[in-house]
């Protein structure tokens, strides 16, 4: 019963928006400068200088709703185009390594390789070159955690590393202790009773340790403070369902011990029968926990694929001091497939300008927007970053080019004007803020419907209600996805 009312609301969510933020500019992450006699001169603050860049967004069709194969996912021609005209007005030979963020994996991307049985990611990263006066060099692809908060520059840029991360608790040699249960109990002799209790719950309690020892538990579904002042971590539970618990730091002298409980409660009067019984116990390092989905395949260094796993350990125990456990949600033992939607993209190369010379680099790179289908026509809302050119010592005239037969509805600036292939702007110096514009086929589109918002809102409730209730629900949350599923297809043939 859960699981189908769990499908229902992943599909309505799907049907809300579909979102890829695409980020992009270069800054630099470090420079060195070699005078005449061949000394190396170190300095936190790179010389070069931009006296002038253009961006030029090629936008002459929207992205699907989903890509399924690799052909026409690398088919779709959106992309940006950044060129940076460089100057070093210093007496050294300068050398910049440089990072460009161009985005996440939209998640409209959904390109499966039957041969591998895998899912390809990345399939578009080696689509474009960058160039410097005309001529391709090398670049690397790297990676780092982007969650769904904001780009920050001074964080997100930090994260670009050739070494392991380190904090105050997390190093690469740690022991991680992985506990692995089975619902159920030996031989399926502590059966939770399904037809009685349709959505149990399993729990076990965690009073958060001596902070030597952190708890992350893949697939938990809620944390509840107790009268005791203990906590207790919860997930849904069928019969058969096998799960793990990690300890990450000291190993705890006895492994966590779940209780049973009846549908949605994790209260000790709810508790029901049922046993859910420890099947097995591993011992590993924190290196080998971190990159146990990490795939060669994918492109991703192993240092990246490490640095963002413990950036995820980070983010997901903020605000969870008091009980040391890990609240994030990236699949059991974050999973490659998933986690590599969590991944920003970088484009990392180097740049050298001898005394006075100017030289001009180009960056081209994919760009994806975000999707709102509430409206009729769709919107599409592109994001392009400018707060990583303030790392420069000094910023020109920014030239903006949208190329496009579709109208510009809304962006960030209002500087626009319309030309015959599309719009441009022209900015002396850098703006503040980043850049996001809107692009829809027709001029004026359709405001959300106000009965669509109110029919989303009563199919999340009753989703909710629906696992207290039983069957009768399911029926009801079908009329409401068909009526929305209509309300779609009736737009599509208008379009």
């Amino acid at each position: 019963m859960k699981k189908i009312l769990v499908t229902l609301l992943a599909l309505l969510v799907l049907m809300n928006a579909l979102t890829a933020t695409v980020y992009a500019n270069s800054a630099q992450t470090h420079w060195r400068g070699v005078d005449s006699t061949g000394a190396m001169v170190v300095g936190e603050n790179c010389p070069i200088e931009v006296t002038g860049e253009k961006l030029t967004f090629d936008i002459a069709e929207f992205p699907d709703d989903y890509y399924y194969d690799r052909e026409t996912y690398l088919a779709y021609t959106g992309k940006v185009t950044a060129e940076y005209t460089f100057y070093n007005p210093t007496a050294l030979t300068v050398t910049a390594t440089l990072a460009f963020p161009f985005g996440k994996q939209p998640d409209y991307a959904n390109v499966y390789d039957e041969e591998s049985k895998t899912y390809l990611t990345n399939v578009d990263a080696e689509k474009y070159d960058v160039t410097v006066n005309g001529e391709a060099i090398e670049k690397r692809v790297r990676y780092t955690l982007s969650t769904d908060r904001q780009f920050i520059l001074s964080e997100d840029l930090t994260r670009l590393s050739d070494t392991y991360v380190t904090d105050d608790f997390y190093s690469p040699d740690m022991t991680v202790t992985k506990y692995t249960y089975f619902v159920g109990g030996a031989n399926r002799e502590g059966l939770i009773d399904e037809e009685q209790y349709r959505a149990a719950n399993v729990a076990f309690d965690w009073d958060g340790g001596d902070g030597r020892s952190r708890i992350y538990f893949p697939e938990q579904s809620g944390f509840h403070t107790q009268k005791d002042g203990d906590g207790r971590l919860s997930r849904w539970a069928d019969n058969g369902d096998i799960f793990c618990v990690y300890v990450i730091g000291e190993p705890l002298p006895e492994a966590p011990v779940f209780t049973c409980y009846e549908d949605g409660g994790v209260d000790d009067r709810e508790v029901i029968d049922g046993t859910v019984a420890l099947t097995d116990t591993e011992r590993m390092t924190l290196e080998t926990f971190a990159l146990t989905s990490w795939r060669e395949d994918t492109g991703v260094l192993r240092v990246d694929w490490y640095n963002a796993v413990i950036w995820a350990l980070i983010e997901g125990g903020q605000g969870n001091a008091k009980y040391n456990y890990i609240d994030m949600h990236y699949g059991a033992e974050l999973s490659c497939d998933r986690f590599m939607t969590s991944l920003m993209r970088w484009y990392e190369y180097e740049i050298t300008l001898a005394p006075g010379e100017s030289l001009v680099n180009t960056v081209t790179a994919p760009i994806y927007p975000a999707v709102d289908m509430d409206y009729d026509p769709d919107i599409f809302t592109y994001t392009y970053l400018l707060s990583p050119a303030g790392t420069w010592a000094d910023f020109g005239e920014l030239e903006i080019v949208i190329n496009t037969p579709f109208f510009l509805i809304e962006d960030s600036f209002g500087g626009f004007s319309e030309t015959e292939g599309g719009y441009v702007m022209v900015h002396s110096g850098l703006p503040d803020g980043e850049l996001t514009f809107t692009l829809c086929a027709e001029a004026e589109p359709d405001a959300p419907s106000r009965v669509l918002g109110a029919l989303r809102v009563i199919a999340l409730v009753l989703s909710v209600v629906g696992m207290f209730v039983g069957k009768l629900l399911v029926p009801i949350l079908v009329v409401i996805l068909i009526v929305l599923l209509v309300r779609r297809a009736r737009k599509k043939r208008k379009e």
